[in-house]
């Protein structure tokens, strides 16, 4: 099992005024799967994505990431395991401006990632854009550009926040192929979506709603 929660809440306090974002949640996501959840905005989706990836601490309950809790790990550890064995594609793109598409697949990277960087963008249909700059790009090849950075050093895990949002239909089918074909190969992807048409590419579906996760009442892949 490569992570897993029991019991989870994040709660936030303002004054004498708590707000849960998640309450009791329990999930485990195992090598290999698609996780999709979905549920209306402000139903807690991203929430629960920083929660399981280490960028949010959890109020109440546990995170554990191969067997060891997530908390029990300084916070030097926590960026080197972001660094390395997750990947991250956020509804905001957050690419360098100054660098070229490559260049933003490979940040903070070896030069040893250069050719599957541009792979990456040609399977995305970015191949003519590998030297554009992030202003000379659509937002939607922005979202591109931002998951060839997600899976350039073949994390465990990606984590992707409404990936589609920004692209056509033809091209939200084709990015949920390619990470669904990157889970077949071992990689594993959780994922917050509206988009009910994607459902088929899920091994294992939640629903969400006022930060409570739920399994989803109509079969994954069907």
């Amino acid at each position: 099992m490569l992570i897993t929660t029991s019991d989870v809440g994040i709660c936030f306090s303002a004054g004498d005024t708590k707000t849960w974002a998640l309450r009791h949640v329990s999930l485990s996501v195992e090598a290999g799967q698609v996780i999709m959840i979905f549920g209306p905005s402000g139903s807690g989706k991203s929430s629960l994505l920083y929660l399981l990836s280490g960028m949010r601490p959890a109020s109440e309950g546990e995170v554990r990431y191969e067997g060891r809790l997530l908390s029990g790990r300084n916070s030097r550890q926590v960026r080197q395991l972001r660094f390395t064995d997750f990947g991250f594609v956020f509804q905001q793109h957050f690419l360098v401006g100054y660098l070229t598409a490559v260049e933003n697949v490979c940040a903070g990277r070896s030069h040893r990632y250069f050719e599957r960087a541009c792979n990456l963008l040609k399977e995305l249909g970015l191949a003519d854009k590998t030297n554009a700059y992030p202003a000379q790009l659509s937002y939607g090849q922005r979202q591109r550009v931002a998951l060839a950075r997600a899976l350039v050093h073949s994390p465990k895990v990606v984590f992707a926040d409404e990936p589609t949002a920004s692209v056509d239909s033809d091209m939200s089918i084709e990015i949920c192929q390619i990470l669904s074909d990157y889970c077949d190969q071992g990689g594993s992807c959780v994922m917050v979506t509206h988009d009910m048409a994607l459902k088929t590419y899920a091994d294992v579906v939640y629903s969400m709603r006022d930060g409570v996760l739920k399994p989803d009442t109509v079969c994954a892949g069907e």
